[in-house]
């Protein structure tokens, strides 16, 4: 379905900026797309019955979420698009190389799927470890890349009683709404989501994955530490 040597570059570069100007990767934030989140066909879910494919599951499935323990489905929709020549470079899924997001086996995404990112520059900046944030604002991040469809996509949507969040591809993590009507828009735009979990916004996002890549680059000695070694905070002193 996806073309691996198709991938668009990886390769881009940000720099961790102190003002916004016109707000952080604002070419990104004019292209923002418009698909359906959800889970892409062949996603493996955590399920009571073990890993199984997102496109096998059915109402009633036991899914194992991050914290709520097995919660069972209360609804499933199927969305499968067309595609073509024309479908735009923020349409593409991305692809998601293994152990880019904890994942221990690559994994695709939709670009509005939210995934949940744990790391000490989202309690710093944000106040919290654990931060909701569009797929779409990863490409690029530790060689997470868009990759053009060759054939029709298939998206999965679980819904449960209440917003969760729930483990696939042995690690990674994203985002499921409750039965309650959630508006595509609603979805698109950031903020509150309806239940426990808020979503950045695409700016905060964006900042919080150039902080990310900073980080990694010290780690690996691409980047000397202007702080000689001290903790993450003291970059946001």
């Amino acid at each position: 379905m996806f073309g691996l040597g198709k991938a668009a570059s990886a390769t881009k570069t940000r720099t961790l900026r102190q003002e916004t100007g016109e707000g952080l990767g604002a070419d990104r934030i004019k292209a923002m797309p418009t698909v359906v989140p959800g889970m892409l066909a062949g996603t493996k879910v955590a399920t009571a019955k073990g890993w199984c494919p997102v496109e096998t599951l059915t109402e009633g499935d036991l899914v194992l979420t991050f914290d709520r323990g097995l919660q069972p489905l209360r609804r499933v929709t199927k969305t499968r698009s067309s595609t073509g020549q024309n479908v735009p470079q923020s349409e593409w899924p991305l692809f998601v190389p293994k152990d880019a997001l904890g994942n221990s086996q690559p994994l695709m995404l939709q670009p509005t799927q939210p995934v949940m990112i744990e790391s000490d520059a989202a309690e710093v900046l944000y106040g919290d470890p654990f931060a909701l944030i569009d797929a779409f604002v990863l490409d690029g991040y530790r060689g997470i890349a868009r990759l053009r469809p060759e054939g029709p996509v298939e998206t999965i949507g679980l819904c449960f009683d209440q917003d969760e969040v729930v483990f696939v591809n042995d690690g990674a993590l994203v985002f499921c709404g409750s039965v309650r009507e959630i508006a595509v828009e609603d979805l698109l735009s950031g903020g509150l989501l309806p239940g426990t979990y808020r979503k950045l916004d695409a700016d905060e996002a964006l900042y919080l994955v150039e902080c990310l890549e900073t980080v990694d680059a010290i780690e690996d000695g691409v980047l000397r530490d202007p702080h000689g070694g001290q903790t993450f905070s003291a970059l946001f002193a």
